[in-house]
Parts: C-alpha cells; structure tokens; sequence
C-alpha cells in the first residue's frame, strides 16, 4: 500500500483533545482502554487531530505545509518517524481508501484548568441497606435524571474535554439503561469504571463489561468472611461479591477492591488482603468510614488512632510479602486533598458536587440549569478552594509530606467542623505509617509519557 495515498486514522480506543487553560494548551492523546495519556508537541497534535480517516498521508502533508510554511518534502521527512512510532505503539492505523462517516472531530474546549474525571451517580436506587452507606442509597432521588438526560450530558462531558467517567449509585445495575449510557461513553470515547456492590453480577452482565470495554470494576469487600461483611451490607452479599469476582476475573476485566475500615474488620484486614491476594486482585484502597450518610453518629466508625493501628497491620504484611512500593520520585504536587483540580461528582438529580464525600447541602450547581464547564469555570465555591493551600496551616506547612498529602480529606473535615481546612487526622495517621514509602498513590500506568 503507498503510505502517501493512504488514510491515516487514530485506533477507536483513543481520544485527542486539547484543552487552553491559564497556563496554556493541555494535549492529550489518551487510550481509554488502559488510561495511558500520550502528551504529544504541537507538531504531533497537528497531525494526530487530522487522523480521522478523511483526508490522506498526502493531504495531510499539504495542509501541515502550508499551515507552518515548510515545504512539503521537509514535512513528510518528519512525520515518517512519527507515523511509524505511532503505528509501532497501536494509536494509528492506515486505511487504503477514506472512512464513511470519518472519525469525530477532536475536542477543544476553554478551560481554567483540565477536567479529567466525572463520577456520575446514574441512581441512587440500591438493593441493599448498607449500614454505612455515605449517601443513603436505597430509594432513589427526587427528580433523577433520564436516558436522554444522561445521553446529552455524556456528550457535553466529551466535548469539555472529560477523559474518565466513573459509573456509580446506589446499585448502578438497577438502572434499566446501564448498558446504554455505558456504550454511549465508550463510543466519545471515555475510559469507563464501575462502582458495583457486586451481588447483581451475571454472566451476561460480565459478557456485556468485556465487550464494552470497561476498564475496571470496582466491587466493596468490608471484611474477610461473610458474617462482617454481611453484617454491614445484608444476607448473602458476601458470596454473591465474592462470585462476581470470580467471574469478572475469569473474564479478564480489571477488579478494583473498595474495603471500608470500621471496628469489625481490625482484627480482619490482613485477613482480607490475603484474600485480595487470591483472587489476584492487585488494585484495592483502604480508607475509614466517613461520617456522613448513614454512618454518621454510628458506633462503628474508628478513631485515627484505630486506623493507624489498622494502617501498622497493612504495613507489616506487605512487607512480609515484599509488595511494599518505595515512592516515586515524581507525582503532582498537592495544595489540597484534590478538590476542584482534577474531578466533579454528579448526583442522580444532576446536582454537581465538589466531590462525593460531601454533604448534600454543598452543591455548586445543577446540570440542568449550566454546563459543566460553567461549573467547572465560575463556581464560587471551586475557585475559593483553588486559591486555598494547605501550607497555610501551621501544622500541614512543616510535615514534610504535604507535597503529596495535600491537607487531607477537606470534605471530611467539613462534616467535623463545618468549615473548610486541613489537618485531617486519619491523612496525619496514615503518613505516620507509610512515611518513607506510598503503595497506593503514584501508579506509573496511570502516569504520561510523551510523544514526539
């Protein structure tokens, strides 16, 4: 086949979008199918942005031509290695003759800063009671949103330059059109998870995540036998959990283990990670109770020194197993737990909020009634935080982890105190533990390389 007449088009996994911020333009290219983000230079955008199947090597090459001023030779000489770098790492491929329709048009949005990730609570709707459930799940909201409302506003999360959606309740899988909104994000393309309690796992539901490409699965483990764990979340919901990621397992889809720690499980929690280990499960947190919902002013929520304790058991058995991952020498830099940089939580009934560890009352807007990138741009509430650091606190500013701590959980110390700060306890307890190695923060798959 002769490249020059041949078309170029990006591989369905990926997206490319570009983003102007404050501090100028953001590039991605991103593999939704692993969440590997390519930073590509401007010259590489040029041409990736024109990988949509409708235009030739050829074509490209004139326009690149006379948009730079360099002679047509000269551009084909540097996109040879590009192009074959691009094929060699599966982003491209050529087409012998155009696409009908071609590929999307990338997306370009103005932004004060990249909004990579949204979880969207598609119902709050639940067929369980959790004990410690942070948003009451069971009977669904006033006013949730439709189909159609979900469908339009997956397509505005693209277009602003979303490159992650998070899918979660309630149960996610009591929504009649689960499967519909999943296939409707995949084809922007977004990287889709799952936050699922497990026990409605099927086969043809597992069927349906493998062909839909989902990338993770998220199931909640809160302990390591059925009687603690069934004694937070119902009869049975133990084994239907443990079954669902037998079968996710099976077939091939990454497991995310969400484990809460309250007072039943420190006795467990090695326990429970031997279990992960089982099943191979390599992903899991392992973060307290939060005291909202339906956990707040229970008798199972631990101290931060209960945690620190429980953080000491985690610590020891990863060493004894040689998991323990020194940090890396990189990651962003922190001035908050993350609030208002990285992520928003949509509600049900399309009330956005900073993120779901809040309250019902802190909600910067509606959905129905401003754009997400209105939101995003002009929330008071959003900019207050971003002006905020938690090196303004004396105590946060001399710990030498405030890089990567950030202060804290700032939603968990707003439900303590009504106010927003630092300081959170239970961050202060678990860098007491891990204070010269992090197992769970910088994942170098999650990390970006570059393309040039």
């Amino acid at each position: 086949m002769n490249r020059l007449k041949s078309y170029p088009v990006l591989q369905k996994e990926f997206s490319i979008s570009k983003v102007h911020t404050e501090k100028g333009d953001d590039m991605f290219i991103y593999n939704t199918a692993t969440r590997m983000k390519a930073r590509p230079n401007e010259a590489t955008f040029e041409f990736a942005q024109r990988c949509r199947g409708n235009k030739s090597v050829e074509e490209i090459i004139s326009e690149l031509s006379q948009m730079s001023g360099e002679s047509p030779g000269k551009i084909q000489k540097d996109l040879s290695p590009l192009m074959k770098k691009m094929v060699n790492n599966n982003i491209i491929y050529f087409a012998p003759s155009p696409l009908h329709p071609p590929r999307p048009e990338p997306y370009e949005v103005d932004l004060r800063r990249r909004l990579p990730s949204i979880m969207l609570e598609i119902t709050r709707h639940c067929n369980l009671q959790c004990k410690h459930c942070y948003s009451n799940s069971g009977t669904k909201r006033e006013g949730e949103l439709t189909y159609e409302e979900i469908k339009q506003l997956i397509d505005e999360l693209a277009h602003t330059g979303v490159l992650n959606i998070v899918i979660t309740g309630g149960e996610p899988l009591l929504h009649p059109h689960l499967f519909d909104i999943l296939a409707q994000a995949r084809s922007k393309p977004l990287s889709c998870m799952v936050f699922t309690n497990g026990t409605l796992i099927t086969e043809e539901v597992v069927r349906q995540f493998k062909e839909l490409g989902i990338v993770s699965v998220a199931i909640s483990i809160d302990g390591a036998t059925a009687e603690t764990h069934d004694a937070f979340r119902g009869v049975k919901s133990f084994n239907r959990a443990v079954q669902a990621i037998k079968m996710l397992k099976e077939a091939g889809i990454p497991i995310r283990a969400n484990v809460s720690v309250h007072k039943s499980i420190s006795d467990e929690i090695v326990d429970v990670l031997r279990l992960l280990k089982k099943w191979g499960i390599d992903e899991h947190s392992i973060h307290p109770i939060s005291y909202t919902g339906r956990s707040e002013g229970s008798d199972f929520t631990i101290t931060p020194e209960e945690y620190e304790d429980i953080l000491k058991q985690v610590k020891k058995y990863e060493i004894s197993c040689g998991e323990a991952k020194k940090r890396l020498p990189y990651g962003p830099e922190l001035i908050n737990c993350g609030i208002g940089l990285s992520s928003l939580f949509i509600k049900s009934n399309g009330d956005v909020s900073p993120c779901p560890a809040f309250p019902d009352e802190i909600s910067i807007g509606n959905i129905r009634e401003v754009t997400v990138a209105e939101i995003w741009n002009n929330s008071e509430f959003l900019n207050k935080v971003r002006r905020m650091s938690a090196s303004e606190n004396d105590m946060c500013r001399e710990c030498p982890h405030i890089k990567v701590c950030g202060g804290g959980c700032m939603a968990d110390i707003y439900r303590r105190t009504g106010e927003l700060g630092w300081g959170d306890p239970f961050e202060c307890a678990y860098f007491t533990v891990y204070d010269d190695y992090d197992p769970y923060r910088y994942d170098k798959k999650f990390l970006s390389v570059e393309i040039r």
